[in-house]
């Protein structure tokens, strides 16, 4: 698996009016996650990316939620019901979405400190835990400017 490079993207914040931009987190330890108020396991996902936030953001670890509900209304309201503390943006057009190659919902992707996806998945469970928070710890080990 040769890790390929998270593509750029700037897109409105979910809640305000400001954007969020994956260039601005070049150097951290990176949590995408593509999803949708409606979506149960995306349900699932949110308080456990809550946690992991919280843990290891003072380790240069940050978490991306990226929306694409047709009603972002939902999708706020999901957001202030689950206090969701990280970043979260909204991907209207879902052309970042159909950029990443999104099959379904929740998608995530963990990009290391220089840029590149280095670990992604479809779907979420309980079972996933584990494997994901092993990979943020290893990534969290790795320094920016790593030998490729």
């Amino acid at each position: 698996f040769e890790p390929k490079e998270a593509e750029a993207f700037t897109l409105p914040a979910l809640a305000t009016g400001d954007t969020v931009a994956l260039d601005d987190y070049r150097g951290q330890v990176t949590y995408l996650t593509f999803w949708a108020s409606w979506c149960l396991p995306c349900r699932q996902e949110m308080p456990y990316l809550a946690q992991l936030w919280q843990r290891h953001r003072d380790d240069g670890f940050q978490v991306i939620g990226i929306n694409v509900d047709e009603d972002v209304e939902a999708a706020r309201q999901f957001a202030r019901d689950h206090e969701l503390p990280f970043p979260l943006a909204y991907d209207a057009d879902r052309a970042v979405s159909t950029r990443y190659r999104v099959p379904g919902f929740p998608t995530h992707y963990i990009v290391d400190r220089r840029g590149k996806i280095r670990f992604s998945g479809l779907g979420f469970n309980l079972a996933d835990v584990a494997a994901i928070s092993q990979e943020v710890e290893t990534l969290l080990q790795e320094s920016a400017d790593a030998a490729d």
